[in-house]
């Protein structure tokens, strides 16, 4: 048994969800108030008979015990695992002698980051030497409130304060200077790094201090100094204010993204909490990865200048290729089923007013900057104005280079009528019929023709392993696999033939029940529309933690230790599994739905109920479409080999 499934025996959903949730007896289950909307009528609902959860208001989504730990928390599965196995007394495999010291490191790291941070906050609050910082923050509007949530603090302009007061901690010079908190010069002298400068803690997601920003209160250079990169400190990864901010951007799906310390820590004294600050660097796929779960909007906050918009265009292509995706089964003209995969998420660009930084403008006119919010503009909108502001469309040369860079912005979305709005508007924009556009956009929204299916390697030979259940296959049987991992474990196998499985089946994350197939399915799906060849399984565990890697690794070997299964049996297989899978989700999805239409029913709502019943009749039509659509495409298969 997985350390997963020992959790899950030995916990109770009710019982971890209670102690975030005030949860009320209602039958056979238990509701309450959702925890990641606002909302007054209870539509959270907790089954502890499958150990699930789900929300039938606004958020929609739902889970086991880990997915709700991760969401609430916002943790990565790895950490959901560890304090889940703590609360459940389990211990997990030992970790390695060096991973431990490793470990160690790091957390007397941040003991020393929160060391320096009481040592600088002092300073400024209570000491003579601490009277630049006070009038600086004084002159910014910040309070004192903000002062203590975000830590603030002062550097005294000496060179080696600091030093002593850690020295005096118990901090030895070596740490401190492999924390980023000393320099050293060619000469070997050893000092404070920070003199003479505000200083911003800067934290991690669970509040650890992790690195600081410095900022000079004079001319010197440079302006703004960081923590240099150490194993606790990248500065290219990090959210200033994330700490302070993930509640409020679980809570309304939007996180608006800024430059500066300052852009931070006004607007969340104003209410506006949902922004935080990637510290002068260009927005990464590491910052999109601590964000991407509870993240539906995301709103870029930048300068009008050259620099502020070279970075909105590189962060709105970041942020599509990094944000959530789900593959989304799209009929076409004959009615067939093709697969397209489509961003979870919205990109919004908002532009700042000349002169002014977000700090200014929230303290001047807070209703100014939420029309600006409200009214930020979607990607494609962004790039329309930016070249209608670059290109001169007077010329055939313009009118081409028009084209070619609003097309593929076109061809990116979605949404045929969003696609065929902006077609319109870039035809009338370079005066050309828009039919003689259709052909480059459809080359560019086809997806790219895969290449031949690679022998796999000699599989090794088989791995001894107690049964737990098994899933025919053709006549054939690999002991101990789920239907999930059954499913998993072929998808992985077979990238070409996954496509079509999922359109086929209509899979999605929620299909799965264990948070690690749910994990290895989000991150599976993007990959593949790839080429084949350029699909391989190091792409996709580079993306997983530990844990998610070894089930990876089990489901390979598993699938390698059978017997091999000519072509037309594997896509029949992996069809059914994946048909299975759905039909088990949309069974337990009406089962669900069925509780709550009686449960308002008992509250006389008889709107709700309409409602409900709506919804049960729709998924049971999608529950037969989905079972034809498989037995089509199994006898199409079959009729071809017959025919071969």
């Amino acid at each position: 048994m997985s350390a997963v499934e020992d959790i899950k025996q030995r916990l109770d959903i009710v019982d971890i969800i209670g102690t975030y949730v005030p949860l009320k007896k209602a039958g056979a289950n238990f509701k309450g108030i959702c925890p990641f909307h606002t909302e007054k009528t209870p539509s959270f609902i907790v089954f502890p008979e499958s150990q699930r959860w789900h929300c039938f208001g606004a958020c929609s989504t739902g889970g086991d015990l880990f997915s709700f730990v991760m969401r609430q928390e916002n943790m990565e599965f790895g950490e959901a695992l560890r304090l889940l196995a703590s609360r459940a007394g389990i211990e997990l495999e030992p970790v390695s002698e060096s991973a431990r010291q490793q470990r160690d490191a790091l957390d007397r790291m941040r003991e020393i980051n929160a060391l320096a941070a009481s040592f600088f906050q002092h300073t400024m609050l209570a000491t003579a030497e601490g009277a630049p910082g006070r009038d600086y923050f004084a002159r910014r509007s910040v309070s004192e409130q903000s002062v203590s949530a975000f830590q603030l603090g002062y550097a005294p302009n000496d060179w080696h304060h600091l030093e002593q007061y850690l020295k005096s901690k118990g901090v030895s010079q070596q740490e401190a200077l492999g924390v980023g908190l000393l320099s050293s010069n060619e000469a070997g002298n050893v000092y404070d790094r920070f003199r003479g400068r505000v200083m911003f803690p800067i934290r991690d997601a669970q509040g650890r201090i992790i690195g600081f920003g410095g900022r000079v209160l004079d001319d010197s250079q440079p302006k703004y100094l960081n923590t240099p990169q150490t194993p606790l400190f990248d500065k290219g990864s990090v959210l200033y204010g994330i700490d302070l901010a993930r509640g409020s951007i679980r809570e309304s799906g939007t996180t608006i993204i800024v430059e500066g310390y300052m852009d931070v820590i006004i607007p969340h004294q104003c209410g506006v909490t949902n922004i935080v600050a990637c510290m002068g660097t260009a927005l990464s796929e590491a910052h999109i990865e601590a964000l991407r779960r509870s993240t539906r909007t995301l709103i870029l906050a930048l300068d009008p200048d050259e620099a502020g918009i070279r970075a909105a265009e590189k962060g709105a292509q970041t942020a599509r290729e990094a944000l959530p995706h789900q593959m989304v089964p799209v009929p076409d003209a004959r009615g067939l089923i093709r697969y397209e995969d489509r961003l979870d998420a919205e990109i919004r660009i908002l532009m700042l007013p000349d002169g002014l930084d977000p700090d200014e403008l929230i303290l001047s006119d807070r209703e100014r900057w939420d029309r600006l919010v409200e009214g930020a503009l979607p990607v494609a909108d962004f790039y329309f104005q930016l070249a209608m502001r670059e290109i001169d469309v007077a010329t055939a040369k313009g009118k081409k280079r028009a084209a070619e860079r609003l097309l593929p912005i076109i061809a990116s979305m979605d949404n045929p009528v969003e696609r065929t709005h902006y077609l319109q508007r870039l035809a009338q924009w370079i005066r050309v019929d828009e039919r003689e556009l259709l052909p480059q956009l459809d080359r560019l929204r086809r997806p790219a023709r895969r290449g031949p299916r690679r022998e796999s390697p000699e599989p090794p030979p088989p791995a001894s392993a107690p049964p737990r259940h098994t899933v025919p296959v053709q006549g054939q049987a690999r002991v101990g696999l789920s239907l999930e991992e059954r499913c998993l474990m072929l998808m992985l196998e077979n990238p070409a033939l996954a496509a079509e499985a999922i359109a086929a089946a209509e899979l999605s994350v929620d299909s799965f029940d264990d948070t690690r197939h749910r994990e290895i399915f989000a991150r599976l799906v993007p990959l593949l529309n790839r080429a084949e060849e350029d699909f391989t399984i190091g792409v996709l565990t580079e993306r997983l933690d530990t844990e998610t890697n070894h089930q990876v690794e089990s489901l390979l070997q598993q699938y390698r230790s059978g017997p091999p299964l000519s072509g037309e049996m594997l896509r029949e297989d992996i069809l059914k599994c994946a048909t299975r899978l759905r039909r088990q989700q949309i069974l337990r999805r009406i089962e669900e739905l069925r509780f709550v239409q009686q449960d308002s029913q008992e509250q006389g709502l008889k709107e709700r109920v309409r409602e409900l019943n709506a919804q049960i009749k729709l998924l049971t039509t999608e529950y037969l479409q989905i079972e034809r659509r498989f037995y089509a495409a199994t006898f199409v298969g079959r009729r071809n080999t017959e025919l071969l």
